[in-house]
């Protein structure tokens, strides 16, 4: 049976230790000058302090919280993934972050976790077995604002390689709704993640 086409971004399962995923997450801020809507199951970079003080997001601090903003194919460090967001009294039906509106963000930013992420075709260049191990990128997508939900992929038309991309194709979820073929679904690690870096983040 091929596997269903039903692209729901990153979502943490288990650490590498093999621990499972206990929802732990860390708050980050995301200014209303950000243009990008913001989804569960996004990847995020993480830029900085906002710079200025006093500020407070419906009177939470927000002045001395990292920021974050959407991660794009053109960054080079991801941050984490989107689990959760911080409730605003003003908009509680809404399951997403709208473009150009202020949040805080939950978010799983722990390097070591490994997430579940659908391939966005069939991989190519290699084989699905021959990919396990290797490195490939992401392709963003647009999230769905009704669901709530991401539509991040693994990139297909990207080869796998042992040279430095954005994640490390671990291994398929080994389940009896996956297998080989379109829209596998793979377990990631984050192999450019600013919690791995060597050096500091602009």
């Amino acid at each position: 049976m091929a596997n269903r086409d039903t692209p729901n971004g990153l979502k943490p399962v288990r650490y590498a230790s093999g621990k499972p995923y206990d929802g732990a997450h860390n708050l980050y801020y995301v200014p209303a000058g950000e243009g990008d809507a913001m989804f569960i199951g996004d990847v995020v970079k993480e830029v900085g302090l906002i710079g200025a003080t006093g500020l407070a997001y419906f009177g939470i601090p927000v002045d001395l919280m990292p920021q974050c903003e959407v991660f794009d194919a053109a960054d080079a460090l991801a941050r984490g993934v989107v689990v959760g967001f911080y409730p605003n009294p003003n908009a509680l039906g809404t399951n997403h972050k709208p473009a150009s509106t202020a949040a805080i963000v939950m978010v799983a930013d722990d390097p070591d976790l490994i997430f579940e992420v659908q391939e966005s075709g069939t991989i190519t260049g290699v084989t699905q077995v021959e990919a396990v191990g290797l490195n490939t990128d992401l392709v963003m997508g647009t999230g769905n604002a009704t669901t709530g939900t991401s539509a991040v992929e693994i990139d297909s038309t990207v080869t796998p390689v042992t040279t430095t991309l954005t994640v490390r194709l671990v291994r398929p979820v080994n389940r009896p709704d996956n297998e080989q073929g379109a829209n596998l679904r793979w377990e990631v690690k984050f192999v450019e993640h600013s919690g791995l870096s060597a050096t500091g983040i602009a």
